[in-house]
């Protein structure tokens, strides 16, 4: 092989490689410098290699990622084969076997390189060094993510290496190299334990967090434990709520770390020695005192232990067995509300014993200390709603007076609101959750819509609501004179179209709840009908119905559809009106017709959403109809926080 040419090193070093400060920080001078130093010893594995040709493309692969990071390999290759001076070094054939090398070198490439001159660069380019691997990903996080939080970032890191560096990752190696043979097995090792990945990403990173090193450390310990009273919900939802608890009351690091722990000792296999060496003797200390003493113990014993000893303790440690029990509480309280029933039998003691111990514990947790701190009266507050059925008199008493059966459904859905909201603070959805709704006029649907809009705006939720495409301003000023021209069957499907970009643009949105009227789901119906009077073609409906069933199974979760008899909707608009005159859509024909639509399409709408209710309202009042909507949609919303709150930390 021959040696690199002088002249074009100097080039290179004085007018090249300086650029790569622009570049983030995994892409700058010691990464080019890196991959250049690997390239020529890859190259040795070859026969006839210029190294004059390796060194220039690897001092160019990465110019251009500051400029565009999707498309930095072909921008870059058009920065080296523009550049005049490079014609002075390397022949025609020579620059178009460099560009093509540099456009080849990506590791997500789908095709193998086209030269070994690009088998080397794309070699060449991979990690060999899991700490420098991680770094990268952290630089690019934080650049193009800002506003993820530690737990986001830890996820991004460790979906990105899984896929790129994993068993089956898309990262390939032309060369043999056994600097990334090594590297792949430490990968895969790391990849195995989603604590240590999470521990050795904060540590490589410099964003060490004693609270989350904790909070990982409680949900490895605690895994595949579930939650006593809720066994759908995995156990590890209590310690961190505890650990949210003691942090929103702005105490300090150590607590709200032991909060995370509290019931590692007493509910998995690790020591107060494990906990100490882990994380200190200030923090296994907070922890000790919130776990019980010898098990061998009766019930009444261990629990006149924990009130006695309670009174002697410092604030600190108080504040750790407080946020566990309010935490505790406030979930029993939501199962007896969700419920309507008071049930103690998840319990080894019943409602009498329960009362005793909690009233107990409250009076030593505040024994010497000021019971007026936030924290306390937060705890005192839900003591007296679970054990002396403290409740909101004005409302049952007044407001609710005579419609008390109403109040009590009520009292059901704020329960699973609350819920909900909990859920929430310990996990994002991937995508709004979308609750389409349709059905025949006069049924309760906008009704039900502006409800539950209201319900969940109220309680928190970042809620959008999409009116009818068709009676939306936008439709009737610029496209409906467009659309009037085209057939029936065209002009149905350029609807379509325009629904699914509206619901798309809708689903790109941070909101947490998305509430349409009348999308994808509804237009189905209209087709349905038209397929049904001779105005669409058999195989054009089919063909749209498969495509939109498809496109309605990504989008939406929850699909709304309320009808009643003819007679009933007529009724109800005509009540609801002071107009007598007849109603150009609203007649028996078009309402028996839409009707019939909806219950022919009932298999459809199974294949399209993954929950639904088909809904009769005839014999139902408005707020009847809004009630048993939302207790159909929250506990689907429900399981879906608590799936992926199990996806996000990778719960067994």
């Amino acid at each position: 092989m021959n040696s690199i040419n002088k002249k074009l090193m100097i080039y290179v070093e004085n007018n090249i490689l300086p650029i790569y400060d622009k570049n983030d920080s995994g892409h700058r001078i010691e990464h080019i410098r890196y991959v250049i130093k690997r390239s020529l010893e890859l190259a040795e594995q070859f026969d006839d290699i210029d190294l004059d040709m390796v060194y220039v493309i690897a001092s160019f692969h990465d110019i251009a990622h500051h400029i565009d990071k999707n498309n930095h390999e072909i921008l870059s290759a058009k920065l080296f084969y523009e550049n005049e001076k490079m014609k002075e070094f390397f022949t025609d054939e020579q620059r178009r076997i460099i560009k093509e090398a540099i456009e080849d070198h990506r590791a997500s490439l789908k095709y193998e390189p086209r030269s070994n001159y690009g088998k080397i660069i794309s070699s060449a380019d991979k990690n060999t060094d899991l700490a420098s691997a991680l770094k990268r990903t952290h630089a690019y996080t934080v650049k193009h993510y800002p506003n993820l939080n530690i737990d986001e970032m830890i996820n991004r890191a460790y979906k990105h290496i899984s896929e790129k560096f994993g068993i089956n990752g898309y990262a390939k190696t032309y060369c043999y190299d056994k600097e990334y043979d090594a590297f792949k097995k430490d990968v895969e090792k790391l990849l195995k334990n989603k604590y240590g990945f999470a521990i050795k990403y904060m540590e490589v990173n410099g964003i060490m967090d004693v609270k989350e090193k904790a909070k990982l450390f409680a949900i490895q310990a605690h895994m595949g434990q579930d939650r006593k009273a809720e066994p759908d919900k995995p156990m590890i939802v209590h310690p961190i709520g505890v650990g949210q608890l003691l942090e929103s009351f702005g105490y300090d690091d150590n607590v709200v770390a032991a909060g995370y722990l509290h019931d590692v000792v007493e509910d998995t296999k690790y020591t107060i020695e494990d906990i100490e060496k882990e994380f200190g003797k200030d923090i296994a200390d907070l922890v000790m005192v919130a776990s019980e003493p010898d098990k061998t113990l009766s019930w009444e014993e261990r629990k006149k232990h924990t009130i006695e000893e309670t009174k002697k303790l410092p604030l600190r440690k108080k504040l750790v067995i407080c946020a566990d029990k309010i935490n505790n509480l406030e979930d029993l309280f939501l199962i007896f509300e969700k419920s309507g029933k008071r049930d103690f039998s998840a319990f080894k003691r019943g409602e009498k014993s329960q009362k005793w111990y909690y009233t107990n514990i409250y009076e030593s947790l505040i024994f010497g200390e000021d019971k007026e701190l936030p924290i306390f009266l937060r705890l005192k507050d839900i003591l007296d709603k679970v054990f002396y059925q403290k409740e909101n008199l004005f409302l049952r008493d007044t407001i609710f007076l005579d419609n008390q059966d109403y109040y009590a459904e009520l009292r059901k859905l704020h329960a699973q609101k609350i819920e909900l909201q909990r859920l929430k603070t310990l996990v994002t959805l991937p995508k709004p959750f979308v609750i389409e709704f349709t059905g025949t006029p006069r049924t309760g649907k906008t009704t039900t819509i502006n409800n539950l809009y209201d319900f969940f705006k109220k309680g928190g939720f970042e809620v959008s609501l999409i009116e009818e495409f068709t009676t939306s301003k936008y439709y009737k000023e610029e496209l409906r004179s467009k659309f009037d021209s085209m057939s029936y069957s065209d002009r149905d499907l350029a609807i379509f179209e325009e629904v699914y970009k509206q619901l798309l643009n809708a689903v790109m949105t941070k909101k947490d709840l998305i509430l349409i009227d009348r999308s994808l789901n509804d237009r189905q119906i209209w087709n349905y009908r038209r397929l049904v009077r001779g105005d669409m073609p058999e195989d054009l409906y089919s063909s749209a119905k498969e495509k939109y069933a498809k496109l309605s199974k990504q989008l939406i979760d929850f699909l709304v559809v309320t009808y009643a008899d003819s007679l009933t909707s007529l009724r109800r608009d005509y009540n609801s009106s002071l107009a007598l005159e007849n109603r150009n859509f609203l007649n028996e024909k078009n309402l028996n017709e839409y009707n019939e639509s909806l219950q022919a399409l009932k298999d459809l709408f199974v294949e399209s959403v993954d929950s639904m209710v088909l809904l009769d309202t005839s014999k139902m009042s408005m707020n009847d109809v809004s009630i048993e909507v939302a207790s159909q949609v929250l506990p689907v919303m429900r399981k879906r926080y608590i799936k992926e709150f199990h996806q996000k930390y990778n719960l067994k």
